[in-house]
């Protein structure tokens, strides 16, 4: 009998764990990593981004916030324009799964904010990858709305 009282207590503390676990990662958001110097997201990565995109669109608004990173290269700029890159390819799968754009944040840090701070082969694949976030932020207006909307003339 005694059996049978503990059984369901370690199940609700497992579940308990295993909401643990999923509150955090849905607080960090998600990671999609790159290879070397490309732009392609892999295939292994759809499933990962379709899944923020649907958790998005069923919670309660704000933006999602789309950052890429890159590895140190020698140019600076050149990892600002890949991690953009890459970034942009994340948005435009967002878009495919029904996320209006202009609720996508997309941010370049290059190689500016590493998320592993070290100089080997390891490091630099966790450098290249690109974050995905939910943000409080209210999305901007579409640009035609802002056009649009008159403002009462002043006395």
């Amino acid at each position: 009998m005694q059996v049978n009282q503990i059984q369901p207590l370690e199940t609700l503390s497992e579940i308990d764990a295993a909401a643990a676990v999923a509150a955090r990662e849905a607080a960090e958001g998600a990671r999609v990593y790159f290879d070397g110097d490309s732009i392609d997201v892999r295939d292994s990565f759809v499933d990962l981004i379709r899944d923020q995109a649907q958790r998005f669109l069923a919670g309660p608004g704000g933006t999602l916030i789309v950052s890429g990173h890159a590895n140190p290269v020698e140019e600076p700029e050149e990892a600002v324009n890949l991690s953009m890159s890459r970034t942009q390819a994340v948005a435009a799968l967002l878009e495919q799964f029904g996320v209006q754009s202009h609720r996508i944040v997309r941010v370049s840090h290059g190689s500016n904010a590493p998320i592993v701070d070290a100089d080997d082969e390891k490091a630099n694949w966790v450098n290249r990858c690109v974050e995905i976030r939910q943000g409080a932020l209210t999305p901007r207006q579409p640009v035609w709305s802002q056009r649009s909307r008159k403002t009462p003339p002043r006395r």
